[in-house]
């Protein structure tokens, strides 16, 4: 019924399992074939629980509604996610730019207050420091908001 009635890709992947099975591939190698192809946690989920529904029994339709529900949390989890890292990452870039803009507005308040800094040795090492702190800190923000699910 997915080989017919479903759209590109899947349909043919599921058109696959069958000719699988119709040649005489048995349904859990089958699925398992569907597995490694495609690189899904969601469906690893569906063939193994399609497999040991088939091994054991019970009732695939409550199961396929238990692993629906499933992907639909994650799905919702991962939106979340999303925002969530989204703002981390609006916060990243003003924090990233913001010391640069301060430096200009400064520079055009003021326009002796720099030239201090800039030409004193104490003032190149200071502000190597400073990029280096920036840098570290980019990579923490970085790791803070790539979120893996």
């Amino acid at each position: 019924m997915v080989a017919q009635e479903f759209g590109e890709p899947i349909n043919k992947e599921f058109s696959k399992v069958l000719d699988e099975v119709n040649f005489g591939v048995s349904y859990d190698d089958a699925l398992r074939n569907l597995s490694a192809r495609i690189d899904s946690t969601d469906l690893r989920f569906f063939g193994m629980s399609v497999i040991i529904q088939r091994q054991t029994g019970g009732n695939l339709a409550e199961i396929l509604e238990n692993i629906s529900s499933l992907i639909r949390e994650r799905m919702k989890l991962m939106g979340r996610i999303r925002v969530l890292s989204a703002e981390g990452k609006m916060s990243a870039i003003v924090l990233v730019i913001l010391p640069f803009l301060i430096f200009v507005a400064a520079s055009m308040v003021n326009p002796n207050y720099l030239p201090t800094l800039l030409n004193d040795p104490i003032g190149h090492i200071l502000i190597a420091i400073s990029l280096g702190m920036m840098t570290v800190g980019i990579f923490v923000m970085k790791k803070m908001v790539t979120i893996k699910v």
